[in-house]
């Protein structure tokens, strides 16, 4: 069971070397290809219950090396870098904040339910200080758990220390604890409500994020998931979270400011380029790549390009999904600042086969400089 990562020693450090290259908007040796791999889909590859996984830390610990491992080995990815191990708790940080019920769905990962039905129900919810929270000290022990498991197992791999709690920023925290259309609506009817709650959002994202953390200017690097932005205009995310994203910017020291939202995001490009300042940005699977282009190109790191349904099944790597991935290398690579990836989370189901295929058209079709014609992407 122990996984030595020091064997794959050689190509982690070409992996992050050519990912370093990319990030700089230079041309690395060829572009990068990556995915957002996790527990969810290691379960789905070595046929694991998903919600046993999520309630057994001993579980999560022997299936996330045996996935580590299978990313090695098997599909050998720029993302296949990943050095130690991490307690699992899925996408449940605002639960863990404000309290409520947890529905857990065969199949998929655990989902919180709204803990309150408008504005003034959260306004009036009592948000517990970190040092008080039942929950924090709940995650803490499966934490404990999933540590003394590894070791007891003989694993060396550090185990990421589980400290401060990542949670989403004001707009899509509001939105995990109160349906997103009364949240949307609220922006025209209750804005006065609304910016209050989103302050209080803001207020916890702090206090449970900056956990143990001393000088909030040693923060040099930050990374935002904020899904929910997809749905608003661009005015309405100026209006609305982007004075957050300027605030985060004001208290901390950043060098590395990335975001991740599923899409689209087309709406948002040139402004989180322009006036938010972003360094990299995942822009989710619904995004159209040439937009991400024409207002981010050479400002912000664009990750994306394709969509987990162009390689659902378990067959090889399709003509449609081959053809998608040379337009993307054929649009962003020149220059730099592109890993091409599916955008967001690579979800289960997604073919195995068909994203080692992609990695091997890659490592064919992406050297530089890139030589792809338009007639081999339509």
């Amino acid at each position: 069971m122990p996984l030595n990562i020091e064997k794959y020693r050689r190509d982690i450090d070409a992996r992050n070397a050519r990912l370093r290259t990319a990030a700089a908007f230079r041309e690395p040796d060829r572009v990068p290809v990556g995915f957002s791999i996790g527990g969810s889909y290691y379960c789905g590859l070595f046929n694991h219950p998903i919600g046993e996984y999520y309630a057994n830390p001993e579980m999560q610990v022997e299936v996330q090396i045996k996935g580590i491992e299978w990313e090695y080995e098997y599909l050998r990815a720029d993302s296949c870098v990943k050095t130690s191990l991490s307690y699992d708790m899925g996408p449940l940080g605002e639960w863990v904040v404000c309290g409520g019920d947890v529905e857990r769905p065969a199949g998929t990962s655990p989902r919180y339910v709204h803990r309150c039905a408008d504005l003034d129900e959260f306004l009036a919810l009592d948000i517990p200080r970190p040092e008080d929270n039942p929950r924090l000290r709940e995650r803490a022990r499966a934490v404990a758990r999933f540590t003394a498991a590894a070791r007891k197992l003989g694993v060396t791999l550090p185990v990421r220390k589980a400290d401060s709690l990542h949670v989403h920023p004001p707009l899509s925290f509001l939105c995990a604890v109160i349906d997103p259309v009364v949240v949307c609506t609220a922006m025209f009817t209750e804005p006065d409500k609304l910016r209050a709650a989103l302050d209080k959002c803001f207020a916890a994202f702090l206090a449970y994020r900056e956990i143990g953390l001393a000088d909030p200017k040693s923060v040099t690097a930050l990374g935002l998931a904020d899904d929910n932005i997809s749905f608003i205009s661009g005015e309405s995310f100026r209006q609305w979270q982007m004075p957050y994203y300027l605030k985060l910017k004001e208290r901390y020291s950043l060098k590395s400011f990335s975001l991740h939202t599923d899409g689209p995001n087309d709406q948002h490009f040139r402004i989180l380029a322009e006036e938010v300042g972003l360094t990299s940005m995942d822009i989710g699977g619904f995004s159209d790549l040439a937009n991400a282009v024409r207002d981010m190109k050479g400002k912000v790191h664009i990750y994306g390009g394709l969509n987990c349904k162009d390689f659902y099944g378990t067959g090889p790597l399709s003509d449609a999904a081959r053809r998608k991935a040379l337009a993307a290398l054929r649009l962003a690579g020149p220059g730099g600042g592109f890993e091409l990836a599916i955008g967001g989370e690579t979800y289960v189901g997604v073919s195995p086969r068909g994203i080692r295929e992609l990695v091997e058209l890659v490592e064919e079709r992406g050297r530089y400089p890139i030589r792809i014609e338009e007639s081999e992407t339509r």
